[in-house]
Order: C-alpha cells, then structure tokens, then sequence
C-alpha cells in the first residue's frame, strides 16, 4: 500500500505554504469585481458602483503522504495559526502573497502515512505580479540576444563554402541586403513613421497619433521631434549604405541586424515600430537556375542573405511587441496571431535549411512573445459594438457609456467620426 501511494503523489504537482510543501489534488478559485448596488425610489434599474476588484480567493485539496506526513501536518497547523500572510507557491497559480482563512485535515480511515488536507485562501498582495511582468519582459530580451547570436552564426555557417568563390558570390549577397535595406530608408520617410514620432508630445494629440506604450517627452516640441527623426533617418541611411561595403559575411551580418534596430529607435510608438518594420519582414531572393559551381554558390549566398534579413527584421518586431501596449483583448489576439505566424512559418524555414540554433532560438523567442501577448491581452477589456438611433456628441456617449467624458478621445479614435459632435449610429467601443 504504501508503495501504491508514494507512485500516486509522484503523478500529482507539489505546492506549499510558508515553505511546508504538499501534493496538490485539485484546486479552485473565485474572481471578480467588488460592486457596491445602490437602489432608488421610482428607478427601475439600480446603479452597481464599482469599488475595485473583489479578493482573489482560491481553494485547494491537497494530501501529505510517506513517514513524515504527520510532522508535515503539524507544521501546516502552526502555518495556519501563525500572525500575517505567507507565501503561497502552486503549481499552476504560481506564487502569492495570501491569508489562510481555513484549514482542515483528515486521517482516512484504516489507511496510515496519509493525511488529506484542503485549504481556502484570500491574496493578500500581488508583490510578485510587477517581478513576473518584467521578468517575461526580460525573458523576451534574452531570448532575441540569443536568436542573433545564432542567426548570426548560422549564416557564417551557410556562406562560408560559398563566399569563398569570391567577391562577385560576396556582391550577390550584398545585392539582396541592400534592395532589402532600401525600404527601411523608405519606410523611416513615411507618413507613418512621422506621425508615430509625434507620440513623444505631451497633451491630448487627437485620433492620429496612437501613442502604445511611447514614453511621453514633456520637453519635447514639434521642431525637436522633427530634427530627432531627421537624424535617426542620416543614421538609418548610414546603416544601409554599410551594407554595400560590408567586406566579408561576419561584417554583413552585423550590417543587416543593425538596420531594423536603428529603425525602431528612430520611432517612439511601439505600434508605429511594429507599423514601419512588418514590410521588413518580408524578403525573397530572385535566383536564377545555374549549373555551375559559381551559380550555386551565388544562389546561396543570396537566399541565406534574404534569410537572414527576414531574421532581424522579426528579432525587432519581437522587442517592439515587448513595449506595444494593446488597447484590448482583441488586439493583443490579433498582434499573437499575426506574430505567431511570422515566427512558425521562419521556424520551419529555418529547420528545413538544416540551421538547428536558430530554429531552437526563434521557438523560445515565439513562446516568450506570445505569453507576453496573452498574459496582457486577459487583464484588457472586449471590443463591443455599440448602436445608437441618432448621431450625439463624443462627450455625451463618454458619460452615457462609462459615466467618464475623458474617455471620448478613445471612442473617437475607435470611431474615426467626420466630427466628434456628430458620431456615428454604430461603432466599436471597449466594453469597459
């Protein structure tokens, strides 16, 4: 029996609590909103007035098994009765700052070294809930250093044999790095780009400007915003003139990973540089078909030359996805679909080239990119349609939608109404 029981914890996850740890069974929780519900005479509908978010209580069945299950039992007793919160590490809910609000422990009958113990918990404080979210900021740093460190390599790897052949394989390379560069000079000149800059301004800067996560300058102005993105245009222009002179693969490489990432330097909103660098994204090589040995060496060169492009355009869009704030669950979905795709469809193309660091690099780097995205997008609202039998104010649908007119700017820029005092019968609004 005791066997039998020792092979049934090992099936289970273990959990503990202010350190005594223990095997989790099955466990549950309650969430929500903490309403307070005002009533009033000859009023149909009552006003739910939001004070917060309710506690966040979680209930667990858990077991202590083998020789030491009694002392186990004593020091979760003691934990329970101890003064103030503790720690509380689950397997799935991960750690918590909680109160023990109950414990209760049973002895199954004819049955020893076995004890079934269930708990019910209230967080106390999220002290690890900022930790958590800079470390998968971190995480994605970490694994995108990682991913051009073996983008790099591998693309030594590939050009070595052919590079060899000499300076007209190496110009073929550059060729395509070039063409490639060419429209980040052209999308740093864009409308977009300019109007992506201008997130840096203090102040309410209307429809046209996102502003998703920009860190506002209040010394910045228009002339000093204009001048900044004169010159990160000079050294984006700089970058991609290097291509042309790089003098081996090494110097190529380099070459290539800094032109995506002195284009998303020159651009403040997040969502401008993911905006500006998704054209970069794509790159393809146009190979002719030749038998002879130098043909193919060029032929190679250039598609592993287009690889690595696509490569660094997407190890920047994945810092740009770090720092873009979604507005709501639905468009941090579409960003992790849209991003998701790009890097699995760059994964497959690397391990069908045989470059297994970089296929292992762009998995890790995809997995961290879209934990970010989701763990974001579940604390965000819905996007709900909303309908009206007349145009009304911006500021009148502010109040009649969240009881707030500061949020009539977002309805606006949801809406995108000819004027804000005459919007439109229907459109899309978050739903909180």
């Amino acid at each position: 029996m005791s066997g039998t029981l020792t092979t049934l914890a090992e099936e289970y996850l273990q959990g503990s609590f202010r350190g005594v740890p223990f095997v989790v069974v099955g466990s549950g929780g309650s969430n929500g909103r903490n309403f307070q519900i005002h009533r009033y005479p000859y009023r149909d509908q009552p006003w739910p007035e939001d004070l917060g978010r309710a506690p966040r209580s979680y209930r667990i069945r858990a077991f202590l098994i083998g020789p030491e299950c009694l002392a186990q039992r004593d020091l979760l007793a003691l934990a329970a009765e101890a003064q103030g919160v503790g720690t509380l590490v689950h397997p799935s809910i991960g750690a918590r700052q909680c109160a023990l609000t109950r414990f209760e422990w049973y002895e199954r009958d004819g049955v020893m070294r076995i004890v079934d113990i269930e708990m019910e918990l209230v967080e106390s404080q999220d002290l690890l809930g900022s930790v958590i979210t800079l470390a998968l900021d971190a995480a994605i740093g970490v694994a995108a250093v990682a991913f051009g460190a073996s983008a790099a390599s591998d693309y030594g790897s590939n050009t070595l044999t052919p590079y060899s052949y000499g300076a007209s394989v190496l110009a073929a390379g550059r060729g395509v790095a070039s063409s490639w560069g060419a429209g980040a000079v052209t999308a740093i000149r864009s409308p977009g780009a300019f109007s992506a800059a201008l997130a840096v301004l203090p102040g309410n800067l209307g429809r046209y400007v996102g502003g998703n996560g920009a860190t506002v300058d209040p010394s910045a102005t228009e002339d000093s915003v204009l001048q900044d993105l004169t010159t990160n245009g000079q050294i984006i222009s700089a970058n991609v003139a290097g291509l042309a002179d790089a003098a081996d693969a090494t110097a190529l490489a380099t070459a290539i990973l800094a032109v995506p990432e002195s284009v998303r330097s020159a651009v403040a909103d997040p969502a401008g540089q993911i905006a500006v660098l998704t054209p970069l994204a794509s790159c393809a090589a146009t190979v002719l078909a030749s038998s002879a040995p130098i043909g193919g060496a060029i032929a190679t060169a250039q598609t592993a030359t287009a690889t690595l492009c696509r490569q660094a355009a997407l190890l920047s869009l994945s810092r740009a996805c770090g720092d873009w704030q979604p507005s709501s669950a639905e468009d941090a979905q579409a960003m992790r679909l849209k991003l998701g795709t790009l890097l699995d469809d760059e994964a497959t193309t690397a391990a069908d080239n045989g470059n297994d660091a970089s296929f292992q690099a762009l998995r890790a780097l995809r997995a961290q990119v879209l934990q970010d995205l989701a763990d974001r997008g579940a604390r965000l609202p819905d996007v709900v349609t909303v309908t009206r039998n007349a145009p009304l104010p911006a500021l009148v649908l502010a109040q009649q939608l969240y009881a707030n007119g500061s949020r009539a700017p977002d309805l606006i820029r949801r809406a995108d109404p000819i004027h804000p005092a005459f919007m439109p019968t229907s459109f899309e609004a978050l739903s909180s």
